[in-house]
């Protein structure tokens, strides 16, 4: 990794509070602009759309000016992110837009409360260790050659990312990753290092910050890394890092809880449409899209852009029982943990249908089963001492902000249907509506594809699907085959593989020290490639099929 100094970072800093500043009073006068403009225009706007006579259209120019203002402020970080998803519980209050108790209500949806309880029961598993006892024993399954190591930290990495947070995930699995490569170095011998390593490179202070909140063996992995004065960079390691990476982003497109673009695409669909995607059915479509990227991003690695060098390696399979061996025998707070976390996800899959087949219904099912979770987690008790397999001291830990930027993205997008704004969207581009639908789909993917390498996964998504969906409005494309643009979406706003800053696993494999920025931009890209033609072939081709 190359080094960087202290007038690199100044330089990086000043940078940044520039950035944030033109956006923060940039934004107020573009978003003031942009209301002025539209307030002038609605007379024609409403002769124009006549549909537009029914709704609250008066209010159009206010929420596209918050809309304006929310997404460069999301976009530059003028403030933080989830202080941003606070305006409109303000503006649509002060400005008429609507009444606070309507506006508040979106904060309160019941897909946050899904995405809740999904974080609820990964905080569980995380407390009593149990997902570092699936990964280590997927791991040792599929097999501690090269590639097979790599594979089996990607396998089990993308699925623990389908129920615990990218971050979480990646935080847990590269110190497993890293204590490997160490050893790897030690066991194959400077003697050998013109064979199997490339190179050998210093590691600075500056990784620190950036592995700071990782705890490994009762040390922080910076304090890890200062002891070791040199790594050695192979191929092997850079795929392995990057592999822990990618599958952190790439296994949380399998599910509805798995990463924010996901449940905000469900929560909009719902208030924008009103079309319900339950768990199950995303499933179906999400979990063979990210498993075939996987093994596509597998294979890229390790055959195509850094093809291995080294055959076998010496200990693999002995470290990884190691680590296994360190968690003892199971716990009866793993076990129960690890049956909760089965019946939900059986319930998430199946209860609906089980349920409707004998003629019951209850409604928000997935959101009930994630509450109930969480309310058993913290019932029952996790050993004989008294504790319980949750307390409120781990789940106040839960992201909060993560949660306010659900309520600003699904408030945002209430009032661009109630007022009409995405009418009026879908006006403006109904032009395109002659063209083929699977081009424009090529084109929202590859647009928010790159775009979020430098915003936030969250806010992209928050900003873009009520936009796309006006979009799909005006082409034509109502109710459920509005699904074939604002799914793109969501899916693209977490495809981000070329920059550290995109996503915290990317910084993490950064900042670990065996992968410069110029190897992660090589991977990225012909990610992000793939990323494009996975997701526009899923959305033209499954879409219609699962969703109607």
């Amino acid at each position: 990794m190359e080094n960087h100094s202290h007038a690199d970072t100044n330089a990086d800093d000043k940078s940044t509070k520039i950035v944030r500043l033109f956006g923060l009073i940039g934004g107020a006068l573009i978003a003031l602009i942009v209301c002025y403009a539209l307030n002038i225009q609605m007379p024609h706007i409403v002769e124009e759309i006549p549909k537009l006579s029914s709704l609250n259209y008066k209010a159009m120019p206010v929420v596209a000016g918050v809309a304006v203002l929310m997404g460069i402020w999301w976009m530059t970080e003028a403030i933080d992110l989830p202080a941003t998803a606070l305006l409109p519980l303000v503006l649509f209050s002060v400005f008429s837009v609507d009444q606070f108790a309507s506006v508040s209500a979106s904060y309160a949806s019941p897909i946050i409360f899904l995405f809740m309880g999904g974080f609820i029961l990964a905080l569980s598993m995380q407390k009593w260790n149990l997902h570092t006892r699936i990964a280590l024993s997927i791991i040792l399954l599929v097999g501690t050659s090269p590639r097979r190591l790599i594979l089996g930290f990607m396998i089990a990495t993308g699925f623990l990312s389908m129920w615990v947070s990218n971050t979480a995930t990646a935080v847990m699995m590269f110190p497993v990753g890293m204590s490997v490569l160490q050893l790897v170095a030690k066991l194959v011998g400077k003697e050998n290092a013109s064979n199997a390593f490339y190179k050998k490179e210093e590691i600075t202070k500056a990784h620190g910050g950036i592995m700071g909140n990782i705890v490994h063996k009762g040390k922080d992995i910076s304090q890890v890394i200062q002891e070791k004065t040199t790594i050695y960079r192979t191929n092997f390691s850079i795929c392995l890092m990057l592999g822990i990476a990618y599958s952190a982003s790439i296994g949380s497109l399998g599910t509805l809880i798995g990463t924010p673009p996901n449940a905000l695409l469900a929560g909009y669909m719902k208030t924008a449409f009103n079309i319900e995607i339950d768990f199950a059915q995303w499933m179906v479509f999400g979990t063979p899209l990210a498993f075939i990227m996987l093994i596509l991003s597998w294979l890229l690695l390790t055959y195509v852009i850094f093809p291995l060098k080294i055959k076998e390696i010496p200990g693999g399979k002995e470290v990884v029982k190691l680590e296994l061996n360190k968690l003892g025998r199971l716990s009866q707070a793993e076990i129960s943990v690890g049956v909760i976390f089965i019946l939900a996800s059986l319930g998430w899959i199946f209860l609906d249908t089980i349920l409707k087949s004998w003629g019951i219904k209850i409604d928000k099912i997935d959101s009930v089963i994630a509450m109930g979770v969480s309310a058993l987690l913290f019932i029952l008790p996790a050993n004989n001492q008294g504790d319980r397999l949750i307390n409120w001291d781990i789940a106040k830990k839960l992201p909060w902000d993560v949660l306010l930027l659900f309520g600003g993205g699904l408030a945002l997008s209430a009032q661009f249907s109630k007022t009409g704004l995405s009418l009026w969207i879908g006006h403006l581009v109904s032009g395109f509506s002659h063209l083929p639908i699977l081009f424009i789909i090529v084109m929202v993917t590859l647009m928010v594809i790159f775009l979020t390498e430098i915003t936030s996964n969250t806010a992209t998504a928050a900003a873009f699907l009520p936009v796309i969906g006006g979009v799909a409005m005006g082409m034509g494309y109502e109710n459920h085959q509005s699904l074939l643009l604002t799914i793109p979406v969501a899916l693209s706003a977490t495809c981000a593989f070329m920059l550290p800053v995109a996503t915290p696993p990317n910084a993490i494999a950064y900042g670990s020290g065996y992968v410069k920025i110029t190897d992660m931009i090589k991977a990225g890209l012909w990610l992000n490639l793939v990323g494009v033609v996975l997701i526009s072939a899923f959305s033209y081709f499954l879409v219609s099929l699962i969703f109607n």
